[in-house]
């Protein structure tokens, strides 16, 4: 990222928890924009560093980590970004999947993005509001797993947003649960884009000073 530059473009990539579900659509643009942790990124950086972030919300609610490649292709293709920032494998670990293999998908997601020279944000993905034993064992396993990843790729940062969104019984905080407990609210949202920006846009932006 050069380093005079006051302008930047980020992707932010994934399932419904990128594109704000329930109270944003970006295919049609429509609902609370709030609900989209992009929104916080833009006014986070402006606020401290004067920055015009042009920010992409490519967030296909449902669609699955092992499905996500092609899309990935096509929209990097199309149009080159500064940073692009990956939260998937939610619902493939809801669907039972193995932790290993969804890791497998995420870090194929990543490696795309870092050839095409972008920088990469990986998050760990967000926990759930209700007690599930055999998600949460998987799920554990799959974000330590991203945890490790920042020492082996290069130009790769880790947020942890279930550290950030957790209680001390590993569940969503309520304060953040749309209703459905899978999904965020406006408020929920607000500190998944808060953590994004503290834990990785932040320290990314320090290292080019």
């Amino acid at each position: 990222m050069p380093r005079s530059e006051t302008a930047i473009s980020i992707l932010g990539f994934g399932d419904s928890l990128t594109a704000g579900t329930p109270g944003y659509d970006p295919l049609d643009q429509s609902g609370d924009e709030r609900s989209q942790y992009g929104h916080w990124l833009t006014l986070l950086g402006k606020r401290e560093r004067g920055l015009t972030i042009e920010y992409d919300n490519q967030g296909v609610p449902g669609e699955l980590a092992q499905h996500m490649l092609p899309r990935l292709r096509k929209i990097m293709n199309q149009r080159c970004y500064s940073i692009v920032i990956i939260l998937a494998g939610s619902n493939d670990l809801g669907w039972g999947r193995d932790a290993r293999a969804v890791y497998g998908h995420v870090s194929v997601l990543w490696e795309h993005a870092l050839d095409k020279g972008s920088e990469v944000v990986a998050c760990t993905v967000p926990p759930v509001g209700f007690a599930y034993p055999g998600l949460h064992e998987t799920q554990s396993r799959f974000n330590e797993m991203i945890l490790g990843a920042a020492a082996m790729y290069k130009n790769l940062i880790v947020a942890d947003l279930f550290g950030g969104l957790s209680n001390e019984d590993g569940l969503l905080i309520p304060e953040f649960d749309s209703g459905d407990g899978l999904h965020l609210n406006t408020e929920g949202y607000r500190c998944m884009g808060e953590l994004i920006w503290l834990r990785a846009l932040r320290p990314l932006l320090n290292s080019t000073i």
